[in-house]
């Protein structure tokens, strides 16, 4: 958690929200694509329509189309430009990379991600753009792209990767994306999309057409198509083997992020076959069908003499982080721990963290509750006015008090809003400071989680300067797997807790029945806190 400053609706997060414990872009590991609107020259066409009274299907004809050098395909780009492309990519850049973290702050490793997308930017089609390739500090398994030639991997996907040729496909599938121009396609999409709502508006007088039109909208912004995404995949292939890579390692890969999501459902409660499921929302290809498609490339564009680099590779990610950046609080087992706001808390046994920008939120499998922490700025008065006046303003908040928290004051209340019963808490921290945890529960199970909410409300405490000091980050390295090891041996270190083995496992691309190999290394998880 980095932000202190919360959002001010007390339910901002409800249970059973995925949305507030992920995040991300796409291409490799998750649903959206970008979490920032583009800006598109909307504004203009609208006048257009509205001078000329055009219809809506006119309108479409307005968007141009222009033959992909990548594809060979005509697409449809509107008015957008190369130029348009590289004032995007400038534009986005810093918000996007603030909003993940920040740069991954590791000179050798930044400088050999950026060499290694040069060697496979040569073989992409636009080269008036210049690409330029970013490490973000993020644990979240994603890689992304912005026009011109922007192009992100984070933290957590180059750790999972386990040779050059698995990080090139990464890399070159989003080298894809910029080439295919498929940002430029859905801000074309997106003002047909635009116009012709605005033409039904002219036509029938009917503004309750707005939420449809929005929703088409959106979900072109949203997230690349799964034929984009196929497409990328296919671009991938052909750069990375043309840099000399052995392509089948892209499909490796694939296979391991599907691995990692099934012990992520599983870690959760959700069956696996959840992360091959698809609906009308979910434009994604699943991730088996990936898989079996870019096997049939590879198969296309495999040579003789292509590499794949393992222990190069392994050599140059030893010492990564693992997990949360201290910077941004550390998850141990079911305990939050933040060196630098100086502050620790503990939630119930069967809870699992999961640490966001904004707040901390843990969930039970298969239990309708969870538990949300954050933090924000009163504006006036003392801990309870803030409680009653400013964050439950206008809420029916029943059963309040003033409570003691390890000698600070605090205040707690209790409400049902939306069918979920909330307990919620406001503790004074240093001059304006407070911090928050929201209890949310379904009426159903609300008597039996009374006790563990209590615990972890009194769990919270800060921290002296000398304790902070000793919380240290977790950090994976690179070890020779020796006869006398085990996989129960090597997990140790992995902060996972009864799912520390399953995460060992995928980090080594080693199956649920594949044995530990005899020899060769072993990626294992050294440090954390070593606060007690």
């Amino acid at each position: 958690m980095r932000e202190i400053n919360g959002i001010d609706n007390i339910n901002a997060y409800h249970s059973g929200s995925r949305s507030v414990v992920s995040g991300g872009l796409c291409g490799f590991g998750c649903s959206h694509h970008s979490s920032t609107p583009v800006k598109t020259r909307l504004s203009a066409t609208r006048r257009g329509i509205l001078r000329l009274g055009m219809s809506g299907a006119a309108a479409a004809g307005l968007a141009a189309c222009s033959t992909n050098r990548a594809t060979g395909q005509s697409t449809l780009t509107g008015f957008s430009s190369l130029e348009d492309d590289k004032k995007i990519g400038a534009q986005q850049h810093p918000e996007l990379v603030k909003s993940f973290g920040g740069e991954y702050t590791d000179p050798p490793l930044n400088a050999y991600v950026q060499n290694l997308g040069e060697r496979l930017a040569q073989h992409a089609e636009y080269q008036e753009f210049t690409y330029r390739f970013t490490i973000v500090n993020s644990w979240i398994i994603n890689a992304f792209a912005l026009p011109g030639g922007y192009c992100y991997v984070s933290r957590g996907l180059i750790a999972l990767a386990s040779s050059e040729a698995e990080l090139a496909g990464v890399m070159a599938h989003e080298i894809g994306h910029v080439n295919a121009r498929h940002t430029a396609q859905r801000i074309a999409q997106s003002q047909i999309a635009q116009g012709l709502l605005l033409g039904a508006v002219l036509l029938t007088g009917q503004n309750s057409i707005g939420d449809v039109g929005g929703q088409i909208a959106n979900s072109v912004l949203k997230s690349f198509s799964r034929e984009q995404e196929l497409e990328a995949d296919s671009l991938g292939i052909r750069y990375m083997s043309s840099a000399g890579y052995d392509p089948e390692a892209m499909v490796g890969f694939l296979d391991t992020l599907r691995d990692h999501s099934i012990v992520q459902a599983e870690q959760r409660g959700l069956p696996a076959s959840t992360v091959d499921e698809s609906n009308i929302n979910a434009t994604h290809p699943r991730t088996i069908e990936r898989v079996q498609r870019a096997e049939a490339l590879a198969g296309q564009y495999a040579k003789a003499g292509q590499i794949t680099n393992r222990d190069p590779y392994l050599d140059q990610i030893n010492g990564i982080l693992y997990g949360d950046d201290p910077k941004q609080g550390l998850v141990r087992g079911t305990e939050f721990l933040h060196p630098t706001l100086r502050i620790r808390f503990q939630v119930p046994d069967g809870f699992n963290i999961t640490n966001s920008e904004q707040a901390v939120v843990a969930e039970k499998p298969n239990v309708k509750a969870a538990i949300v922490f954050d933090g924000a700025k009163r504006k006036t008065g003392d801990v309870f006015s803030y409680l009653t006046q400013e964050w439950g303003k206008g809420a029916a908040i029943g059963d309040l008090a003033r409570i003691d928290i390890n000698g600070h004051q605090a205040a707690t209340g209790a409400l049902r809003l939306k069918g979920q019963d909330y307990r919620i808490v406001a503790i004074q921290g240093e001059g304006n400071q407070i911090y928050r945890f929201r209890f949310i529960s379904d009426p159903s199970v609300t008597a039996s989680l009374n006790t563990p909410f209590r615990e972890t409300t009194y769990s919270f405490r800060f921290l002296s300067a000398k304790e902070a000091a000793l919380i240290d980050p977790f950090r994976m390295i690179i070890v020779p797997i020796t006869p006398k090891d085990s996989i129960a041996s090597l997990s140790s270190g992995y902060p996972e807790g009864n799912f520390s083995q399953a995460y060992f496992r995928v980090m080594n691309d080693l199956k649920a029945e594949t044995k530990l190999p005899k020899t060769g290394k072993a990626k294992v998880v050294i440090g954390g806190p070593k606060i007690s």
